[in-house]
């Protein structure tokens, strides 16, 4: 046999064992039996040129459509018309496997969501711990998007904090259940009672205004972190608009939460680009802590922003952009909305 025979003979034969382990994967499912004709032509088209380089004397005799056949090509064309054959009965077992498929993706969608529901509608449980979860986006190495779940003051190593703040930038009291009276808190120097003594990222971002009173919805200012560098490893805090104060009524979301997003993370690829390693954000869920918002649009108006930003920003020097899950109900609808988004890259 000869060095080039051989040499074709394996890639044949290489080719039709990659070609078999690509079409079973679960994603392809739908049209794994469909698949398997190309790989077995591969092994037959393999099988004989090696039968027939090594037996050159050797024989097969076949007829197809009324023309004789006679050696390799008899030999082949015997495996390719089988194939066709075989082939022919496949379609019905890939329509089950496809059907089958999306009743299990629409059993795990409905599954989640009543989940969710359940939690929402009973009293939210603040979770303890901080565990993250995360997946790339498609046809991207660069970027991944994710969630991690517990209080803020407890993440460690993310660089970007996110603080969504009102439209006046009036950061809450230390005392309230707000994450901007945790991070005000916690970026502070405090003394050894645990008293405010200096409000750090309240007099940084008070700078900012520059003695305006308001800023439009989804406005971003960067400050430092204070204390938290040290002690959480941030490097900054991205305070944006998402929210408006009306007199009597309270706080409610603003409508336009994707400008919110993207204004957030495109300060902060600013920054990154002149020097900074911010790599990391934690996103809160905006607007939710009230109450006055529906949580699952909410999620998923965060998750498509955040996608469709480094779908347009494929060189974003951010890496990751994380949800953050205070209570066991926020967790349910992220975690509900990443799998979707999963699934739905799966498919195509």
């Amino acid at each position: 046999m000869s060095p080039l025979h051989l040499s074709v003979t394996a890639v044949l034969l290489v080719a039709g064992i990659l070609l078999q382990i690509w079409a079973s994967a679960p994603d392809r499912a739908d049209r794994q039996h469909a698949l398997h004709l190309p790989v077995i032509l591969l092994y037959s088209l393999s099988a004989a040129l090696f039968l027939f380089s090594v037996f050159p004397d050797s024989l097969t005799e076949g007829k197809a459509l009324g023309f004789g056949l006679g050696g390799a090509a008899g030999f082949a064309a015997f495996f390719m018309l089988a194939s066709f054959t075989w082939l022919s009965r496949t379609r019905q077992r890939d329509e089950l496997a496809a059907q089958l498929q999306r009743v299990s993706r629409e059993n795990d969608a409905l599954r989640n969501e009543l989940a969710g529901n359940s939690l929402i509608e009973g009293k939210p449980r603040p979770l303890t711990q901080c565990i993250r979860y995360e997946l790339p986006l498609s046809g991207q190495r660069r970027h991944r998007i994710g969630m991690i779940t517990g209080n803020l003051a407890n993440v460690l190593g993310i660089d970007v904090w996110v603080n969504p703040e009102n439209t006046r930038m009036e950061m809450s009291r230390v005392d309230e259940p707000t994450i901007s009276a945790t991070i005000r808190y916690h970026g502070g120097r405090r003394d050894s009672g645990g008293q405010l003594t200096h409000d750090t990222i309240a007099l940084e971002l008070a700078e900012c205004m520059a003695g305006r009173t308001h800023v439009s919805a989804g406005q971003v200012f960067l400050t430092g972190s204070g204390e938290l560098n040290e002690s959480n490893q941030v490097r900054r805090i991205a305070h944006v608009a998402a929210v408006e104060g009306e007199p009597g009524a309270g706080y409610r979301q603003v409508v336009d939460l994707e400008r919110c997003v993207r204004n957030v993370l495109i300060e902060t690829d600013r920054l990154a680009a002149a020097g900074e390693e911010l790599r990391t954000v934690v996103l809160p869920l905006l607007g939710t802590g009230g109450g006055n918002s529906d949580l699952q649009k909410t999620v998923e108006t965060l998750l498509a922003a955040t996608v469709e930003y480094f779908r347009l920003r494929p060189n974003s020097r951010i890496r990751v952009v994380y949800l953050l899950a205070y209570t066991d109900a926020q967790s349910a609808v992220c975690k509900a909305a990443l799998d979707t988004y999963r699934e739905g890259q799966s498919e195509r």
